[in-house]
């Protein structure tokens, strides 16, 4: 085997390394932040309160990005932020 092709095969066995490290990684990132935009998106950890109804109690405003979970059965609710 000459110099120059033990260096290509170097070369093939560290990127395919390399490939494999990103991968793991992009694996690990995507569900850290799959959990992260759940948990950022609910109603009570964006300061707001769910409540039942189509429109906000007065001194509250609705937050249409602000999730609330709701047991089948119940009625749907909104989530509502003080206005300050």
């Amino acid at each position: 085997m000459k110099k120059a092709q033990s260096l290509s095969m170097n070369t093939i066995v560290i990127a395919a390394l390399a490939l494999l490290v990103l991968v793991i990684v992009a694996l690990i990132t995507t569900g850290r932040i799959s959990i992260f935009s759940r948990e950022s998106a609910d109603c009570k950890n964006q300061g707001g309160d769910c409540k039942p109804g189509i429109t906000c109690p007065e001194g509250w405003k609705l937050f249409g990005a602000g999730k609330c979970t709701v047991a089948s059965g119940e009625p749907a609710q909104i989530c509502c932020i003080p206005i300050s």
